[in-house]
């Protein structure tokens, strides 16, 4: 027996990012697209102004849906008859950029 350490008032949970971002764990899913990694919820349904991820002719891409339409981050709009062929895959809920590179400098 003993008395308990001051010092236990101060120790904090461990991270768990999974617990913080992620509320459908089996309908989540991540994209990578260059520096940029998107964690994607497809049990949620997009509204406008929603970061969505879209499939278009096999190709996956992250966009903003604006009323009938998709502003890709390049500016261009997918919009008209081609939205026929667009597939919303779910909505994005986390987005995390990487700021560092860890390859080896030569």
């Amino acid at each position: 027996m003993g008395f308990p350490s001051p010092a236990a008032d101060y120790v904090e949970a461990r991270i768990d990012l999974n617990n913080l971002f992620i509320l459908h764990p089996s309908a989540t899913f991540l994209v990578e697209r260059g520096n940029m990694s998107y964690v994607v919820d497809s049990s949620l349904k997009p509204v406008p102004g929603d970061q969505v991820c879209y499939e278009l002719f096999g190709d996956q891409g992250i966009g903003k849906m604006m009323g009938r339409a998709i502003i890709t981050p390049d500016g261009e709009a997918i919009e008209g008859a081609v939205l026929d062929d667009l597939l919303i895959r779910g909505v994005v809920i986390v987005q995390v950029m990487k700021v560092w590179d860890d390859r080896p400098s030569y």
